[in-house]
């Protein structure tokens, strides 16, 4: 049987603490998730959510500490499950001590991040440059994502021995794997060659093979489950997918693959209307690559029945029927949960993504509501609201609920040889919303038909035509 597993992620805000987050693996168990994956819960000043770390030993006390950890990580195992920490690379927050003392030039520290005495032309993630200038260093770091948040310098060996003591310190309390946030961004070639970038100097720090050797040389070592987030997946070849985690990764979570049915490039300022034909036609690429972890949801991405105006179980169909050794579930996505009504208020926005969709639209002319009505459809603060736990028990007694159909289908990826074993082949796939395909193994076929329109059922049949699984 192959090496597949299922991965249940959790936005710790969106649950509450630690304490919360234990108490609910009883009902999240239901699903068999082998992993549950936490986004940050390091401590941080929460510029942009946890992502913007100031102490990788530390626990947030907004989760709460040590003890709550160790507890979390027992009672998961005592349901088979994993615990997988959110581990970011690329950058700290502004406030860790160790840029306190690079800005400083503590001779230790100085080169701990990139330093440059005149900046490149490159944009941020976020919007605006990519490098600041730094009044105590006197010259311009690196920052790809929030000026908040400082590129770290991995062709630092120093740098590189820092995380190798803290993947350990996690591991010694009963850690069991990570996932890597912007994990193919972590040398720049451009710092060396001097080349003028393309796309804001996106194709000049992307995927190095610096990059490939420093995770290599973090994770290859450690028995544990490794699982990366590439930045700009959707132009991510499978040559590239494949170098990356040749060696460090046992999956790769690529939410390119969600971005390119209606956004180009992953920014959210622009949105287009749903390219479904596109969107099959990607997974169908990307779903038989052994080490893809398939997801139609994440911290990153408004809420897919909203986004793919789509019935939450054909997205489950999709999902779960597709090859896929590494299928990720977002926190309440198996309860159906839709965009949240958010503020008209852009001040109440925690997110620093949000905001900057905000003054980019607005620069660009559009009004007030014009900007705020684009914020709401596509802001990721739409995946980070508090779970509804009440929807949770109604839909556990209810025997046709979304909730029990996750229930089933992920039973039915765990152990149908068709699902688990079966060639893949393509039947149509329209620009309405209609995905027919077939899995076939040892002499049975399986014929499904997706229909995200809604117009018609969607289904799986077996080869004597009957019903494997469907949406009504």
């Amino acid at each position: 049987m192959k090496k597949r597993k299922l991965i249940y992620q959790i936005y710790p805000t969106a649950i509450g603490s630690l304490r919360d987050i234990t108490e609910k693996i009883p009902l999240i168990a239901k699903l068999q998730p082998d992993y549950i994956w936490l986004s940050p819960i390091f401590l941080s000043p929460w510029v942009d959510g946890g992502y913007d770390v100031s102490d990788y030993c530390k626990i947030d006390p907004r989760f709460g500490n040590m003890g709550d950890f160790r507890k979390l990580v027992s009672v998961a195992k005592q349901y088979n499950i994993g615990i997988l920490l959110d581990l970011v690379l690329n950058h700290t927050s502004s406030e860790h001590i160790w840029f306190k003392k690079s800005e400083r030039h503590d001779p230790w520290y100085k080169d701990y991040y990139v330093w440059l005495d005149k900046p490149l032309n490159w944009g941020s993630f976020f919007g605006g440059p990519a490098f600041d200038y730094n009044e105590n260093r006197g010259k311009y770091y690196l920052h790809l994502y929030d000026r908040s948040q400082p590129d770290l310098n991995f062709c630092n060996p120093r740098v590189v021995k820092e995380f190798k003591k803290i993947i350990k310190f996690w591991t010694n309390h009963g850690v069991a794997g990570f996932r890597v946030d912007s994990a193919n961004v972590l040398a720049e070639d451009a710092l060396k060659s001097g080349v003028l970038p393309r796309i804001s100097g996106f194709f000049n720090y992307y995927q190095t093979k610096e990059t490939v050797a420093i995770l290599e040389k973090l994770f290859c070592d450690e028995k544990i489950f490794t699982i990366a987030e590439p930045v700009g997946g959707e132009f991510m070849s499978r040559a590239r997918f494949r170098e990356l985690t040749r060696q460090a990764f046992d999956a790769s979570f690529n939410v390119g693959t969600i971005d390119i049915a209606d956004t180009f490039f992953s920014i959210k300022d622009r949105l287009y209307p749903v390219n479904y034909r596109k969107w099959f036609h990607t997974l169908a690429k990307w779903c038989q690559e052994d080490k893809f972890s398939l997801a139609i949801e994440s911290h990153d991405t408004p809420r897919a029945p909203s986004r793919f105006h789509a019935d939450p179980k054909t997205l489950a169909m999709l999902q779960f029927l597709l090859p896929c050794n590494f299928p990720c579930i977002y926190q309440g996505q198996e309860i159906g949960t839709k965009n949240a009504k958010l503020s008209n208020n852009i001040d109440d926005y925690p997110g620093v993504q949000s905001r900057m969709i905000y003054r980019r639209l607005r620069k660009e002319g559009k009004t007030k509501a014009q900007a705020m009505k684009h914020v709401r459809l596509t802001s990721r603060d739409n995946a980070r609201q508090p779970i509804d736990w009440g929807e949770y028990v109604l839909q556990e007694a209810n025997e046709k609920s979304i909730l029990n159909f996750y229930r089933k289908i992920t039973k039915l990826w765990r152990t149908d040889p068709v699902l688990i074993n079966g060639d893949f082949h393509v039947r149509k796939e329209t620009k309405k919303g209609v995905f027919d395909f077939e899995r076939s193994y040892r002499g049975e076929t399986y014929y499904i038909h997706l229909d995200l329109s809604g117009k018609t059922k969607s289904y799986c049949k077996n080869i004597d035509g009957g019903i494997v699984i469907a949406n009504h």
